[in-house]
């Protein structure tokens, strides 16, 4: 067999399994495991690892080449309750369940071929290898009203007839989870105030900005508790560059979807609100094209949801998407706050800047959702 001496250090796969693993793949009783090698895709994180393992198997006389993927997830106290929205263990009984197995046409998961738990609790999860290197982008304007198209028809599929998954460890309250862990990371808002009259002396505007705030500070609740009655939908709700992909199916662009750690059923608009918010806060949506992107994203996933038959008042799906973006401001003010507080060289200057503009389209997406809501309730 061969292995890294590195990867061997950081995990221990044993080969009879890797074997009787691959022999549930192919359907070969001859089927040999000759040489492995195991790599790992990105950087490890304290939550989770990502490793190809690449063989090499003797199958009827011939050697043939097959790749797997292997997740490793590992507990965490903070994130082992099944309400929390990253809850450390749901990708695995995700896969485990079988629910990817029933998506609506249109998207799909890797394929799953094992879920391991070990004495450690790691729990190790074995899906297909596919080739996103070929159907990569650059998440240009054009592929993200795709993206938004296909969302709206996936999400759709679920207010137009296809059942609802009922597992207990999906998230019911996903939004609600992410802002009170947002919120509790966050400085106070008396420190907040301090820091920001102190370091935005010449910022025209600063006080009716942080009236703003305040104001939509205390309507975060009800934001919330309004998203939690809108039409359900089973979501991803991590849709980014890294995450989807676009695929032809039979001339149709099809999506398929990877990392579904933060599954949930939550409300039509959420799935489109939460990649744009963070579309916009890692630059990919440029923040002086907001209202263009905004709109015709909007617009894209409306299209989707009328496309399999939803017929309901697009102000639903609008609060969900304007609601659910725009919350992002609790943790863009509070990492502006903090950079604010270090020192001024040029490129912190500029981070400021960029996090200072996305805080304002923020904040004006809090109040189009806010009066929205008035309208829907």
């Amino acid at each position: 067999m061969k292995v890294s001496a590195k990867t061997e250090k950081e995990i221990n796969i044993d080969p009879a399994y890797l074997q009787s693993l691959l022999r549930r793949i192919v359907p070969s009783k001859c089927l040999q495991l000759l040489l492995w090698d195991c790599s790992p895709l990105g950087k490890n994180k304290e939550e989770s690892s990502v490793y190809r393992v690449s063989c090499t198997v003797l199958d009827n006389d011939r050697e043939q080449n097959y790749a797997l993927i292997l997740k490793i997830l590992k507990p965490d106290s903070a994130r082992n309750q099944v309400d929390h929205y990253y809850y450390w263990k749901r990708e695995a009984l995700v896969y485990y369940s079988g629910i990817l197995n029933l998506l609506p046409s249109g998207i799909r998961a890797p394929l799953c071929h094992a879920v391991e738990e070990y004495p450690d609790e790691n729990v190790w999860i074995w899906l297909e290898d596919i080739a996103f290197e070929s159907i990569q982008s650059n998440w240009l304007f054009t592929h993200m009203c795709k993206i938004s198209y296909l969302l709206g028809k996936y999400n759709g599929a679920y207010i137009t007839g296809n059942p609802l998954p009922n597992e207990s460890f999906l998230c019911h309250t996903w939004m609600r989870s992410w802002v009170e862990v947002c919120a509790a990371y966050a400085k106070p808002i008396e420190e907040q105030k301090v820091i920001w009259d102190s370091c935005l002396i010449d910022f025209i505007g600063k006080s009716s900005m942080w009236e703003l705030y305040h104001n939509n500070r205390n309507r975060v609740n009800s934001l919330l508790e309004t998203l939690e009655l809108l039409p359900r939908v089973f979501a991803h709700q991590d849709v980014h560059w890294d995450n989807i992909f676009i695929e032809k199916l039979n001339g149709s662009d099809s999506l398929i979807a990877i990392d579904w750690q933060f599954a949930s059923i939550s409300g039509v608009g959420e799935e489109l609100g939460r990649m744009f918010g963070y579309a916009l806060l890692k630059k990919k949506v440029p923040v002086n094209k907001v209202e263009e992107y905004k709109e015709e994203l909007f617009l894209n996933y409306m299209q989707g949801l009328r496309d399999v038959g939803w017929d309901g008042n697009s102000k639903l799906a609008r609060f969900g998407f304007t609601a659910s973006s725009s919350l992002r401001f609790i943790m863009v003010i509070d990492k502006l706050i903090s950079n604010l507080e270090k020192d001024d060289r040029i490129n912190q200057k500029e981070k400021s800047r960029h996090l200072l503009l996305v805080t304002q389209a923020l904040l004006k997406l809090a109040e189009e959702s806010w009066s929205l809501r008035s309208q829907i309730i």
